[in-house]
């Protein structure tokens, strides 16, 4: 079977959520059970370039999005009207990599995994923060080999010297004894990123690294103005969770047909609130097997 693997670079924050929470937070971003690392789901990103694709053929053909999607969804094109041999064949390449309701497509999207978290620093302005854990998930998932990243409690590994004072690193609040290591730097050299993102990648505990992920997302507050008082509308105030920029995913597609290709655009918007900016990625491509 085929893979290629894809990274998300998120430009904007970006809420994909996972209904109403129970914590101060009424709107929280969808979470992996096992981890309570945020994630993307497959269907969210499946969603959003089959979106993507029927609007490039609706562009190319003069055809609407809501009967190509209807069509696609079905599986069928109306017996009753006629159709040209070039849209036959992007309707029914849609329907083999999307699939309808009847047949499963043949790409097979995973879900976008979170490697690498922003986290506000005293020097550099940011770090990158990932960990063992996150770092050999990653590196199972593109069939390479594990790398010992050993870490204490209250130590970091990091690229370089350059935003440590004293041999120190500041995160927030907390204080970390920093360690350069060679791994790090070689796994960090590998990653499809511009080399001033690289060099801020720094890998802290597995348990630490879980708690900034759950405590350092960023969380705004909206309310609803009422238009004829100018005050707030009643109860509405609500508090929406955003994955911040910065943030990288990683995800790969599966192909069991070796004449089918799906190139993935390079800007897609996923989730919420996109008439204020949110949600916008940058897809960048990784490697393939």
């Amino acid at each position: 079977m085929k893979r290629e693997s894809f990274f998300l670079k998120v430009l904007s924050p970006l809420h994909v959520g996972a209904g109403q929470g129970l914590s101060h937070i009424d709107l929280p971003i969808v979470r992996e059970v096992h981890t309570d690392f945020p994630y993307v789901p497959a269907s969210s990103i499946k969603g959003v370039v089959r979106e993507h694709y029927i609007r490039k053929v609706s562009g190319q053909t003069g055809m609407s999005v809501a009967d190509l999607d209807k069509w696609l969804s079905e599986g069928n094109l109306p017996a009753d009207r006629d159709f040209d041999n070039e849209f036959k064949k992007q309707f029914y390449w849609l329907k083999a990599v999307f699939g309808s309701q009847d047949n499963a497509g043949q790409v097979y999207f995973t879900d976008a995994r979170l490697l690498l978290f922003p986290v506000k620093s005293l020097k550099g302005v940011f770090q990158l923060i990932t960990c063992p854990y996150a770092v050999n998930r990653y590196l199972e998932d593109m069939d390479m080999n594990g790398i010992g990243l050993e870490v204490e409690e209250d130590g970091a590994l990091t690229f370089s010297d350059e935003f440590t004072v004293d041999g120190k690193l500041m995160l927030e609040e907390f204080v970390f004894s920093a360690k350069k290591s060679d791994e790090l730097r070689n796994f960090a050299q590998n990653l499809p990123v511009d080399d001033e993102l690289k060099k801020r990648v720094v890998c802290l505990s597995d348990s630490i690294f879980s708690d900034m992920v759950k405590s350092y997302t960023e969380v705004q507050t909206h309310i609803k103005i009422d238009p004829d008082t100018g005050t707030v509308s009643g109860t509405a105030l609500f508090t929406t969770e955003y994955l911040p920029a910065e943030s990288l995913l990683y995800l790969n597609l599966f192909c069991d047909k070796g004449d089918i290709t799906l190139t993935l655009p390079e800007t897609l918007h996923i989730g919420g609130d996109i008439t204020t900016g949110k949600g916008f990625v940058r897809v960048i491509k990784g490697g393939q097997k």
